[in-house]
C-alpha cells in the first residue's frame, strides 16, 4: 500500500464541512479516486484513518472528522458526599447523581441557579425524597413546572429527586454512578421544565458543542431517546442541527 493511499489531505478537504460522515460516503470518496478499489481495502483504510485520528467512529458506520474524547465529568465533593450517604442508606438501590452545573461547559449563558439530580427507581423515589428532606429543605420530588417556578427556582441550589428511566446510559466515575453524555443530552431535550435554562438557542448550542468536543454514541443516544418516547423528535432535531444526515 502506498504511503499516500489514504489521501488524507484530500479526505479532510472533502469532508471538512460535514458534521457526520457515513460509510457509503467514504466508499464514494475512495471509489472516485480509485474505481477498482475493493470494499475490504476501504474497510482497512477506515481503520487506519481512525488510528491516525483523522476520523472518530460515533456509531456503527458513522464518523466525524477529527479526534474526540470520552465525556468523563469530575464529580464535586458535594456529589461524592451525597452519593455515599444515599448508598449507605439504600445500598440495593441504583442511583444516578449529577449536577446541572456540568451543562455550563457547553452553554453561552450561565444560569444563576442549578439543580442536583438524584434519580432512582420509580417505586423508591418518594422514600429517597423523604430521607433527603430530613436534612435538606431545598428538595423536590418529581416537580412539575409550577412547583419549579414557584419554589425550586428561588434557591441557588436545589435537589430534585426523580424517576430513573430503565436502561438509561450511565457511567461510573470515582465510584459514583452518574450521567453519560448521551443521557445528559436526551434528558435536557425531554425534561424541558427542569432544564428550562437550557432550551431554545442554548439547547442547540449544547448539542453542537457536545458533539464537537466529545465522542457521542448516536446509537446509544437514539436508543435512550426511544425509551423516553422521543426517537422521532430527536432524529428531527439532530437533522436540523446537521448532526444527523439520515
Amino acid at each position: 500500500m502506498k504511503k499516500d493511499s489514504l489521501h488524507i489531505a484530500d479526505f479532510i478537504s472533502y469532508f471538512k464541512d460535514k458534521a457526520l460522515i457515513k460509510d457509503a460516503e467514504i466508499k464514494a470518496f475512495y471509489t472516485s479516486l480509485e474505481p477498482e478499489i475493493t470494499g475490504n481495502t476501504i474497510s482497512i483504510r477506515i481503520s487506519r484513518l481512525i488510528k491516525k485520528l483523522v476520523i472518530s467512529r460515533i456509531a456503527q458506520g458513522e464518523y466525524i472528522l477529527g479526534s474526540t474524547k470520552a465525556y468523563q465529568p469530575v464529580p464535586e465533593s458535594e456529589l461524592l458526599t451525597l452519593y455515599k450517604k444515599l448508598k449507605k442508606e439504600f445500598p440495593l438501590l441504583p442511583f444516578c447523581v449529577w449536577s446541572t452545573k456540568l451543562l455550563n461547559e457547553f452553554m453561552l449563558h450561565q444560569p444563576f441557579h442549578f439543580f442536583i439530580l438524584v434519580e432512582t427507581e420509580s417505586d423508591a423515589t418518594e422514600t429517597v425524597f423523604n430521607y433527603l428532606k430530613e436534612f435538606n429543605k431545598e428538595v423536590f420530588f418529581n416537580p412539575d413546572e409550577n412547583t419549579l417556578y414557584l419554589y425550586a427556582f428561588r434557591y441557588k441550589r436545589s435537589i430534585i429527586v426523580k424517576n430513573l428511566v430503565t436502561e438509561a446510559p450511565m457511567q461510573t466515575i470515582e465510584k459514583i454512578q452518574t450521567i453519560s453524555i448521551e443521557k445528559m443530552l436526551v434528558d435536557i431535550f425531554c425534561d424541558r421544565s427542569i432544564f428550562n435554562a437550557q432550551q431554545g438557542s442554548e439547547l442547540e448550542q449544547i448539542f453542537t458543542e457536545a458533539f464537537s468536543k466529545y465522542s457521542v454514541n448516536k446509537t446509544k443516544l437514539i436508543r435512550y431517546a426511544s425509551r423516553r418516547a422521543k426517537r422521532k423528535k430527536m432524529n428531527e432535531f439532530l437533522h436540523y442541527l446537521n448532526l444527523n444526515n439520515e
